[in-house]
């Protein structure tokens, strides 16, 4: 039903990821890692669902607030003033968190849903900065009324957000329930000659795909799934001593998987490699 109903935003959403595109590669290096700060890549997971918990939280404290105000008479008009404007604040921090998720989504329904998602918690988000001022101006029960309309439009955002993470696996962990075939010893994969020096070659230990990367006798071994959004990262370039998902740019370090640069905030599957008699080999996965 959400797909149907978010189809029309096709246009409106893509036309959003384009803009944060735009903003952000106007902004340059900079602009890389204040993604980084806003995806999570820092923090292991995405930073946009710890904001989110700060702004629910904040809104259900004012609607608590504000209904034992209502029938019990007590004065709660400053502290219901800051929670307010406090909360209003978060709520504009995730909705920059989450507009830099959202311009490396997947096109199509997931896009749809989460454009929907998006501009119905900026709505909220609008609603509760005006009964702010409304409320700082003294009308203190229309600005009551206000809060309680975006607390409803905010939960509507936040179903659909759930809907977004659970049936799309929005920015989870593409190798969550994959973490691939584990070769308990060095176990032959191709030859070395076939693996090319400095070129990221597609692998298979068994029935999982694997990123190699030579460089002279020195063997570099990813799952090949990117964690972001399933990538092929044998597609991707090198760049130092990473390498880069061909679909969002995320940076993964070669020698251990880990986030160089997101919008991925889980580091790959890494394995170890050598050359041996002749052959590629692999072993782990590693940790």
């Amino acid at each position: 039903m959400l797909e149907r109903w978010s189809r029309g935003l096709k246009g409106l959403g893509n036309w959003t990821a384009g803009v944060m595109d735009a903003f952000y590669g106007a902004l340059g290096t900079p602009g890389k890692y204040l993604q980084d700060f806003l995806n999570g890549s820092w923090l292991g997971h995405p930073l946009h669902p710890v904001l989110t918990d700060v702004v629910v939280g904040g809104f259900t404290m004012l609607i608590i607030l504000d209904l034992v105000s209502l029938i019990f008479g007590a004065n709660f008009r400053d502290p219901s003033l800051i929670i307010l404007g406090l909360t209003t604040l978060a709520g504009i921090a995730t909705i920059l968190s989450g507009l830099t998720d959202f311009k490396d989504t997947a096109t199509g329904d997931e896009r749809n849903v989460t454009t929907l998602h998006g501009y119905t918690n900026v709505a909220s988000i609008l609603i509760y900065a005006i009964a702010f001022f409304v409320r700082l101006g003294g009308s203190e029960t229309t600005g009551q009324i206000l809060a309680i309309i975006g607390y409803l439009v905010i939960s509507v955002g936040a179903f659909i957000g759930g809907h977004v993470v659970f049936k799309y696996g929005y920015m989870v962990n593409h190798n969550a329930f994959s973490r691939g075939r584990r070769a308990k010893e060095f176990t032959p994969i191709m030859p070395a000659v076939e693996l090319a020096e400095n070129t990221p070659t597609k692998a298979a230990l068994g029935p999982t795909a694997l990123v190699l990367v030579r460089r002279g006798d020195v063997v570099y071994a990813l799952k090949e799934t990117c964690s972001h959004a399933g990538g092929p990262l044998s597609e991707g370039q090198l760049q130092g001593g990473a390498i880069v998902c061909p679909w969002h740019a995320s940076h993964f370090r070669l020698s251990d998987g880990a986030v160089v640069h997101g919008p991925a905030h889980t580091r790959q599957v890494a394995y170890r490699a050598r050359i041996q008699a002749g052959q590629v080999e692999v072993e782990g996965p590693v940790g």
